[in-house]
């Protein structure tokens, strides 16, 4: 048998060659930011959850008005001082590794490892799809990703929705591949951002149910059963001090997200009873238009689709969402320029579309600027949802 030519070596071995060569310009990437950040001290979104595991490597509880003000006030920031952590306890947990190590350090390795989950999940959605021109789209959807704002403030903030991100895209993976129960599983990750994975898990759960697929039902059970648990072994008490922040939160923040509430409030001029009453009727719109597609296409939909509906849904109607965790959509972008792609449409325009949605948010910054909002950035997942209920493109 003849020895293999440099070809096949490189076919053969090139995750050993490529994934250290990616995972160094990542740290090389991530170094560059912090340095660039420097100027601003520690401002940046990052320092909460690097607080909360550093908190937990030291005992303390992060709902612990005091004990939290007190960690915060060590560091040099601008940030508006929140009264808590304020998320679930199994993600404080999940970043005391990160706690023990010093801020700086732990901004990098965090920044290098959400463009590492960014990378996986854009290589990990192109090889879900079958066809064989999938591939082509790597380069292209990856510059968008560059480009794409909610990537730059995640990026820049150290924010989770990387983390969030791989979660979804992994739960597809499984899913399309028939493993329904550890997909479940991950589904039950999302609760670790109830404003995200709540609406989302409600909206698939009613789906599962519509499919009898019991075992990705049980899975998410398991899986938040184990968060609930894990939280309640640190502290008995995490579920009831949570919600007081969150909800505190909630009520201080409401109306002036990127959602449908926000708009409402936008419209409205901040009239409490109109931005409800838009709100609701907007949500139940687009809740309506959810439904309608997959009970009605419910036979050919693949699971990947419903997902990318779900996730356009989720980010249109939740109470409380900002631009960086619509980073999410490149799940759903991605799925509709495979689909446009497998319709006949021309290769320039479904490379472009993700660099098109790039330039109507610069569009939108322009506007939110002068208005001093972030909220017409709902534009986006709602531009994305009606790519997405266009005919022929979540089949």
């Amino acid at each position: 048998m003849p020895d293999p030519g440099p070809a096949q070596i490189l076919k053969r071995y090139w995750p050993v060659i490529i994934i250290p060569l990616v995972a160094a310009l990542c740290l090389l990437i991530a170094i560059r930011l912090d340095n660039a950040m420097q100027a601003g001290k520690n401002d940046r979104d990052f320092l909460p959850f690097w607080l909360a595991g550093n908190m937990i490597g030291r005992g303390q509880n992060p709902y612990d008005a005091n004990q939290w003000q007190i960690g915060y006030t060590q560091y040099e920031t601008s940030l508006e001082l929140n009264p808590a952590f304020l998320y679930p306890l199994p993600l404080a947990l999940l970043f005391a590794p990160l706690g023990l190590l010093p801020f700086r350090s732990a901004f990098i390795v965090w920044v290098t490892l959400c463009q590492l989950m960014i990378i996986a999940a854009l290589v990990s959605l192109l090889t879900l799809d079958k066809n064989p021109r999938a591939k082509l789209f790597f380069i292209p959807i990856l510059a968008g990703m560059v480009f794409f704002r909610p990537t730059i403030l995640t990026l820049t903030q150290g924010q989770v929705s990387g983390l969030f991100l791989i979660i979804l895209v992994g739960l597809a993976f499984l899913w399309q591949k028939g493993y329904w129960f550890q997909g479940g599983l991950l589904l039950g990750l999302m609760a670790l951002k109830p404003n995200l994975g709540i609406p989302l898990i409600g909206l698939l759960a009613i789906w599962l149910l519509i499919q009898k697929q019991w075992r990705a039902l049980l899975g998410t059970l398991v899986s938040g059963i184990i968060l609930l648990v894990a939280g309640l072994i640190y502290n008995p008490a995490w579920v009831s001090q949570y919600w007081l922040v969150g909800s505190s939160k909630l009520a201080v923040t409401f109306g002036g997200s990127p959602t449908v509430w926000g708009l409402g409030a936008l419209i409205s001029h901040n009239n409490s009873t109109w931005t409800l009453l838009f709100g609701c009727l907007a949500a139940l719109g687009i809740l309506f238009g959810f439904f309608r597609t997959v009970l009605r296409r419910q036979v050919v939909l693949k699971p990947l689709s419903v997902l990318a509906l779900a996730v356009c849904v989720t980010l249109l109607i939740t109470p409380y969402t900002w631009t960086y965790d619509q980073l999410l959509l490149l799940l759903p972008v991605t799925v509709v320029i495979l689909a446009m792609d497998r319709m006949g449409v021309r290769f320039p325009l479904t490379a472009t579309l993700f660099l098109g949605l790039d330039l109507l948010i610069i569009i939108l910054l322009i506007f939110n600027a002068a208005l001093q909002v972030e909220i017409l950035n709902v534009m986006v997942p709602a531009a994305v949802f009606g790519m997405c209920l266009w005919r022929n493109v979540c089949q």
